[in-house]
């Protein structure tokens, strides 16, 4: 069975490329005529895993959006106001939550969440460990056996500027965490971040930058490739803790239905480690299967 949970960097890949590249692709030019505003429901699933750490999730987020500007300018044209809600399902936890994103521009976006879970008690999940300090690469997990299940909580906030210049998508994203969890601790390991964190609360930052390259694929599809770097930081901890990824991603988007599904795409992810606490110099790779209705 796969273990735990996706890795953040896929994470990263999905909501800083995937949705924002959507949004800058579709977005009306200065030239077209602006569409009325309106209450737009929006459903996306998308199922990925991963290797180093490996993972497998399911993500089903339904969401509704309400354009803020009538005005053409690629500076407004696709400012709005939107809420949603998620559940994110993988072979150790799920979370169900909810969210609220302002976009006074087309080029940033202002998002906060807050997503209350469990842990099933599998797969290193909610393990409890003394210090930051401590060992907790994936052997030294695999060789404890006092799992338990328990309740956890991730709020957080996500500001992001995006920018879209001809075929070329550019996006830096922040997001403030604050995660905790009912284990002894005092501090227990999160696999959806990958590190150890405070059992009563502890904050940390991922920041997350991405370039792409698009191009229009027949028949009415998108196809691209690009760069991203992704910086994991938890903010009590020391430095040994952090971790860096530098990485390639590309994916493939089809305009017409696809494997009876609508508007699929094809991401992958290919990144090494920078720095890491157990995996600095390796590899990791990721693959998300991504399909939408709505706008």
């Amino acid at each position: 069975m796969s273990r735990q949970t996706l890795h953040p960097v896929f994470f990263a890949a999905l909501f800083c490329v995937v949705i924002p590249a959507l949004a800058a692709a579709q977005a009306p030019s200065s030239n077209e005529q602006a569409q009325p505003s309106s209450v737009q429901r929006v459903i996306r699933d998308q199922l990925a895993g991963s290797i180093n750490e490996p993972g497998l999730q399911n993500t089903l987020e339904v969401s509704w959006l309400k354009p803020l500007s009538r005005s053409s300018h690629p500076l407004l044209a696709d400012a709005h106001l939107s809420a949603g809600l998620v559940s994110v399902t993988t072979p150790s936890a799920a979370r169900l939550g909810g969210w609220v994103e302002y976009s006074p521009l087309s080029i940033l976006d202002v998002r906060a969440g807050i997503e209350p879970g469990v842990y099933f008690g599998a797969f290193s999940s909610l393990l409890s460990f003394g210090a930051y300090s401590d060992p907790y690469d994936r052997q030294t997990r695999n060789a404890r056996h006092d799992l338990k299940s328990g309740k956890g909580l991730r709020a957080y906030a996500e500001p992001a500027v995006k920018l879209k210049v001809g075929p070329v998508v550019a996006r830096v994203g922040a997001e403030f965490e604050r995660w905790s969890s009912s284990a002894a601790g005092p501090l227990f390991y999160e696999p959806t971040r990958d590190t150890l964190l405070k059992a009563e609360g502890d904050y940390m930052m991922t920041l997350t930058s991405v370039a792409m390259y698009q191009r229009a694929a027949a028949p009415g599809g998108l196809v691209g490739a690009g760069i991203i770097h992704n910086f994991t930081r938890v903010f009590d901890a020391p430095a040994g803790n952090r971790s860096e990824r530098l990485g390639l991603i590309g994916f493939r988007e089809f305009g017409s239905p696809h494997l009876r599904l609508p508007h699929v795409r094809i991401t992958a992810v290919a990144w090494r480690y920078l720095e890491d606490p157990s995996k600095r110099n390796q590899w990791g790779a990721a693959l998300l299967i991504d399909f939408r209705t709505g706008k």
